[in-house]
């Protein structure tokens, strides 16, 4: 009783939000994926503001996605709690906004995030987004869908559903397959920097460490869009976030046409570094204690995000004028069902050939990853096991302090029991930089305490 009474609750948010979207013609742009949705949404709301400042582009500031998040993003609703008294505030609000409320906006960046089979034709029919982008597959959320094949059958749907234009991912093999398929206009973009054969491409990227800049990290690149090739600078890191980039230009251009009947100016948009700002615990760049560089990406982890931002790791490592000592604080991948121990030990190989020291923290961390690295010849020496994540800060920090090596040191796990950014928190340079954190609400706190 008490699941069908909910589910009749998100029916009417639904039937809410798409009254809304309908009653003022707004166009919508929906990402979809696995991994890198909400990176994705910032990066093209954040980029169509800076191009487009006569419309009004709305996306939500928290991470509101699935069946319940989308139908608040777009009636605005920027709080949620599991409350009765909740539920009917939202309620009431949702009725006001769809038939009473104006017109908050022009254009709407939406996530479709889904955790289990059949959610996806749940957010189609709220509405179908005009562009559609597609991120990448990964095996998170196995635990509900068995395998990642049946999770990239109902991630599909979205893009089949685009109604206007449709972003695919070359270095996704599942997107690989929609080439040519979806009945709009496709564009293939890359995430890993190497597939020329896309149509939007970065290359030669140049980062340059500044620990006197407000940014800390600016990135020179090369963006090639279709045929146009352009030169930027950005605070973006990580290889996805570029490719995320040219997909947001893309949009950028064509909004400008069908918004403004003009070409986009793109030598004055790009004239300045393209500054944005993610949402906490994704690819974040802070100085820690004991001259120490933290990238903090505790939001969440999955295999592929796992890979991609120790590679992120390892560039930025690279392009600085001495390099460090490599530190992975590495916490449990969760949501990945029957393919749990299999995920966390085939990370061993990837681990090794990139970190000097290892942090572990998490049961299958601690039961797969460090057997497996034993295994393979990691010496035990060089990892530690730790089991929580204020041990972890402790023990890094006391580490830190007696090494005569700078470090660079990477955080990333899972946020359910993790929550690798108290130690991050323990490491910051400037404690006041807490606040940029990931999970740093009262009601948060209260639950990590």
């Amino acid at each position: 009783m008490k699941t069908w009474l909910l589910f009749q609750y998100y029916c009417f948010l639904g039937r809410c939000a798409r009254h809304y979207l309908k009653k003022y013609q707004v166009f919508t742009i929906g990402i979809n994926g696995s991994v890198g949705k909400t990176s994705c949404r910032m990066i093209i709301h954040q980029t169509l503001q800076k191009a487009l400042p006569e419309q009004r582009i709305y996306t939500s500031p928290k991470n509101f996605n699935g069946e319940l998040g989308m139908s608040l993003s777009i009636l605005q609703v920027e709080r949620r709690e599991p409350q009765i008294f909740t539920f009917l505030k939202t309620a009431i609000l949702a009725l006001k906004k769809a038939f009473f409320s104006k017109k908050e906006y022009d254009i709407i960046v939406l996530e479709y995030g889904i955790d289990r089979p059949k959610e996806m034709e749940f957010l189609l029919r709220i509405n179908k987004p005009h562009i559609g982008v597609f991120t990448a597959i990964d095996a998170v959320h196995s635990e509900q869908f068995g395998n990642p094949a049946e999770i990239a059958r109902e991630e599909v749907k979205m893009v089949k559903n685009t109604r206007e234009m449709a972003f695919l991912n070359l270095d996704d093999l599942y997107a690989q397959q929609l080439v040519g398929t979806l009945g709009v206009d496709e564009l293939t973009y890359q995430t890993l920097g190497s597939n020329s054969k896309a149509n939007l491409t970065f290359s030669d990227e140049k980062l340059h460490l500044d620990y006197k800049s407000k940014h800390l990290v600016l990135t020179d690149l090369a963006v090639q869009l279709k045929k146009q090739l352009l030169n930027l600078q950005t605070n973006l890191l990580g290889k996805p976030n570029y490719g995320y980039l040219t997909v947001a230009l893309v949009i950028a251009q064509v909004l400008a046409l069908k918004f403004g009947g003009k070409e986009l100016d793109m030598d004055a948009l790009l004239a300045e570094p393209l500054i944005f700002q993610l949402q906490p615990g994704r690819c974040s760049i802070f100085a820690g204690k004991e001259e120490s560089i933290l990238i903090d990406s505790t939001y969440n982890a999955s295999p592929l995000s796992m890979r991609k931002l120790i590679d992120t790791t390892l560039i930025l490592n690279k392009s600085l004028p001495q390099q460090r000592k490599v530190m992975l604080v590495l916490g449990d991948m969760r949501e990945l069902g029957d393919l749990t121990e299999k995920e966390h030990r085939l990370l061993a190989g990837y681990v090794q050939q990139s970190a000097d020291f290892v942090v572990l923290l998490g049961t299958s961390m601690h039961q797969f990853l460090a057997d497996e690295l034993e295994k393979i010849g990691f010496s035990p020496s060089r990892f530690q096991l730790c089991r929580s994540a204020s041990e972890v800060g402790k023990f890094v920090l006391e580490y830190l302090k007696k090494s005569d090596e700078k470090w660079i040191v990477l955080l990333k796990g899972s946020q359910n029991t993790i929550f690798l950014e108290e130690a991050v928190k323990m490491l910051l340079k400037d404690s006041s930089e807490a606040q940029f954190l990931t999970r740093q609400s009262k009601r948060w706190l209260e639950k990590k305490a």
